[in-house]
């Protein structure tokens, strides 16, 4: 999947978030532009008079009622600035046949699913859109998108290479239209204290075994001077850990946990049973015995490991690109200095092989449309005015971002969003060349420049900027993961659809017998070995029928 670099352009939507939300799944990314819809795609329909009159296309939906969304004086979820400015742009008026507050809308969904009474558009859950197609509630959007979507509508949408878009089929069938977002946040680098490098006269790490030698020498030296140092943090639910996301250790010994892989047979089997990841136990089992890990591990979680940064214990994380602003920018600044110099790297591998960063699809939910529904180029029209209107907005179209002392977050008053996959990666780009050229002008959207005046308070003294440094300045985590995409380094889960009834019911249990055991392996309370009769056990309590349901869905789903 690799990719040519491309100008990414956004919105103010994410200009006034905090750097470690950036990657979430509702508030990021960009696309391509939009040209002029095709004739056919106009969402006003003829009424049949002889003067030809058009009326406009009325769109029943159910909504959720997001609690910070701040309203102009007067306007409401039914009838506001962003339903005025679709029916001034589209001819298309919004009807919400109820709206929830956003903890009760799955429900309320699930209930207008069993009660077979869906609006023309709504918004559902991977469960839910599965559980639609198998009801044959939902329209087959094959023909309409191809019709209506525009070439750049098309092209915003598949920035991934694809494989949000298809994860949105059944049976090669169009059946949704996918919340696409950005899945490359959830990749990893290694963060270390670059100032212990230093100290230590110890070069950046190129190998895995660089990583393991300065997690030695770490513990050894203990540059913290503060007691005993540690290699790495580590949690009780280590491969559940979103922040010390251990993960990354493991895809640099060709690992990848909690995640289905092709065999040589292009059959999808899974990461945890492989003998990649007895190689990466093993190694970890090792560094624990050696002291490298920290021996409470097992019964802490983020809050408690995360108490050995503060205490200067630690000089080597696994993690995501928001790892500065939290948690190391609580022990990294004080009292207006920085104290600790972290910087993250590219994950490193066990051999000649390139490391692969895992990451996940990264879709939101899916848009579904009633089978009911008269006129579905609509909901494409909708589409299409927001990849228009995020990506070259016009004049007009400001009121579709509201962000200002009288109202906020009307983004989420447009009946149906979707985010590019690549703008925040594509930022790895643009960002550091703007502060190496100390110029920020030719930069775009809301993000980008944002990040740009971030990094340059920080240059300028300003030491409570520091987080966006090491995330987004020249050779930080956004420009690493920028070179992840470009050199194909990025592994995708094999699996992407609903669980089924066996994974729904085996999976839980299988996930708490494999932490229960690795966390005694690398605890070194039992043998290397016993990795090999868990993943018999693993088959046996149901992994064996897991993998046959999962193989099934990729033969009539994937495959097509």
């Amino acid at each position: 999947m690799k990719r040519k670099s491309r100008l990414a352009v956004s919105c103010v939507l994410i200009a006034a978030l905090l750097v470690v939300t950036a990657c979430s799944s509702n508030k990021s990314n960009e696309g391509a532009s939009s040209s002029s819809p095709p004739a056919e795609s106009s969402a006003a329909q003829t009424s049949g008079t002889d003067n030809g009159k058009k009326e406009p296309v009325e769109i029943t939906m159910v909504r959720d009622n997001a609690a910070d969304i701040k309203y102009i004086s007067g306007e409401t979820i039914d009838k506001n600035a962003v339903t005025d400015a679709l029916q001034r742009d589209l001819g298309i008026t919004i009807k919400n046949l109820w709206v929830a507050e956003s903890n009760q809308y799955a429900q309320k969904v699930q209930m207008s699913i069993s009660s077979n009474d869906i609006p023309d558009l709504m918004f559902v859950d991977m469960p839910q859109f599965q559980q639609l197609i198998e009801a044959d509630m939902i329209m087959d959007l094959t023909d309409v998108y191809e019709k209506n979507a525009t070439a750049d509508t098309k092209a915003y949408l598949t920035g991934d290479g694809g494989i949000q878009f298809e994860s949105a089929k059944s049976g090669g069938k169009l059946m949704a239209i996918p919340a696409t977002n950005g899945p490359y946040g959830a990749s990893t680098q290694v963060w270390i204290r670059r100032d212990w490098l230093k100290q230590l006269n110890l070069a950046e790490p190129k190998t895995m075994q660089d990583v393991i030698n300065i997690a030695k020498t770490f513990a050894e030296k203990k540059p913290g001077g503060a007691g005993k140092s540690y290699g790495l943090p580590m949690t009780k639910e280590f491969l559940a850990d979103a922040t010390f996301d251990i993960k990354g250790f493991f895809n640099g010994f060709h690992a990848y946990p909690n995640q289905w892989i092709k065999d040589a047979s292009g059959q999808l089997v899974n990461g945890n049973i492989q003998p990649e990841m007895k190689t990466a136990l093993k190694q970890l089992q090792d560094m624990y015995k050696e002291g490298l890990i920290d021996p409470e591990f097992g019964v802490k979680d983020v809050t408690k490991e995360g108490e050995l940064l503060a205490a200067n214990q630690i000089g080597i994380v696994y993690g995501p690109f928001w790892l500065s602003a939290w948690p190391l920018f609580t022990s990294a600044v004080k009292d207006g200095k920085l104290v600790q110099d972290w910087w993250p790297y590219p994950i490193v591998s066990v051999d000649d092989k390139p490391a692969l960063s895992q990451i996940e699809l990264g879709v939101g939910g899916y848009y579904v449309v009633s089978k009911k529904m008269k006129h579905p180029e609509a909901v494409i029209q909708l589409l299409n005015k927001w990849v228009q209107a995020y990506t070259k907005p016009e004049e007009t179209d400001k009121v579709y971002f509201l962000q200002n002392e009288e109202a906020s977050n009307y983004w989420k008053l447009s009946p149906l969003r979707v985010f590019s996959q690549t703008e925040t990666v594509l930022l790895g780009e643009s960002v550091p060349k703007a502060v190496e050229a100390k110029d920020g002008s030719k930069l775009e959207g809301g993000e980008a420049p944002s990040r740009y005046g971030k990094i340059m308070k920080y240059l300028d003294g300003d030491v409570k900027e520091w987080a966006e440094y090491p995330i987004s300045g020249p050779g930080g985590a956004f420009s690493i993961m920028y070179d992840y995409l470009q050199n194909d380094r990025y592994h995708n889960n094999g699996f992407y659809g609903a669980p089924g009834p066996v994974m729904l019911e085996k999976r839980p249990i299988l996930d708490a017998k494999m932490n229960e055991v690795f966390v005694k392996i690398i605890m070194n309370q039992v043998s290397i070995d016993e990795f090999d009769k868990f993943v018999e056990e693993w088959k046996k309590l149901g992994g064996d029928e897991m993998t046959k349901e999962v193989n099934e869905w990729y033969a009539g789903t994937a495959k097509k």
